[in-house]
């Protein structure tokens, strides 16, 4: 196959694949993708591809109306981990999140599904505070939108504990 016919295929096949494939900046990959469940809308969180040490040290966050220009974007250089809805159990389904800070508001995503497997569902959460977020108890976010099933993508290597 030519360039021009690789490339063509390739662009074919990026339209096929809905609006959850990431427009990660140069040097990102996406962490987490999909299609918010009730709007024509999308988020994408990124990582900078880690380093010799299996660092990142670049994120980004990216929500947008369909595939049109971000609504809100932004970089930080740290993240956080959430395992509030974690229980550990063999080959059971687990939740875990991920975010993001951007003045005093957390930007993240929980999912919920078989580390390293099946994703049955994700949310995109957005709290007041890091201490809303880094919370033991539920539900103190004060958004939050589900993602619709099938447009999910997870890179499991990067968000398992």
């Amino acid at each position: 196959m030519t360039g021009k016919r690789q490339f063509l295929a390739g662009l074919g096949l990026a339209c096929l694949a809905g609006q959850a494939v990431a427009n990660c900046g140069p040097g990102m990959m996406p962490v987490l993708t999909c299609d918010i469940l009730t709007a024509d809308q999308r988020v994408e969180f990124c990582a900078e591809r880690p380093d010799a040490e299996g660092q990142s040290n670049r994120y980004s966050y990216n929500f947008a109306e369909a595939l049109g220009a971000p609504e809100l974007y932004f970089e930080d250089t740290g993240y956080y981990f959430s395992t509030k809805y974690y229980q550990p159990s063999q080959d059971a389904e687990n939740t875990q999140g991920f975010g993001l800070a951007h003045g005093q508001h957390v930007y993240a995503f929980f999912v919920t599904g078989v580390d390293g497997g099946h994703v049955r569902m994700a949310q995109l959460h957005v709290y007041d505070s890091v201490d809303a977020f880094q919370s033991d108890r539920g539900e103190t976010e004060s958004l939050r939108l589900y993602c619709e099933p099938r447009s999910i993508r997870v890179n499991w290597d990067f968000i398992r504990p």
